[in-house]
């Protein structure tokens, strides 16, 4: 078996999945509305810049992830914006699922800073 061969077998079911053209239809009809489209992307990137603040230890993202919340509830209030949003959190978890499964089956030789 050929991991290579394997990783492009992936490549194509991934691009064939469920998710991944529901998320590339949602992101069609979106780019239909400019506003809702910027405001999805505002929110991703709110939401990233979070994301990393959390992973970094910052301990002030109370406010932050309230007007994240907020944010969510405007974009849910426009269909496009809220099935692009699920799209794409459907598809990510999907992907955060495979990338998992991989690094379990491949942890050993990467826990070099594992404590033991």
């Amino acid at each position: 078996m050929n991991a290579y061969d394997k990783g492009h077998e992936l490549a194509r079911s991934l691009k064939e999945s469920e998710e991944y053209r529901t998320l590339c239809a949602a992101k069609r009809s979106l780019d239909t509305d400019p506003a809702a489209r910027d405001m999805v992307k505002d929110f991703l990137r709110k939401q990233m810049a979070l994301q990393i603040e959390l992973m970094s230890g910052k301990p002030d993202a109370k406010e932050k992830e309230a007007a994240l919340q907020k944010l969510v509830e405007l974009l849910s209030m426009n269909v496009r914006s809220r099935d692009y949003i699920s799209a794409h959190f459907r598809f990510h978890q999907m992907m955060a699922d495979i990338y998992k499964l991989i690094g379990d089956a491949v942890g050993e030789g990467l826990d070099f800073f594992a404590e033991k």
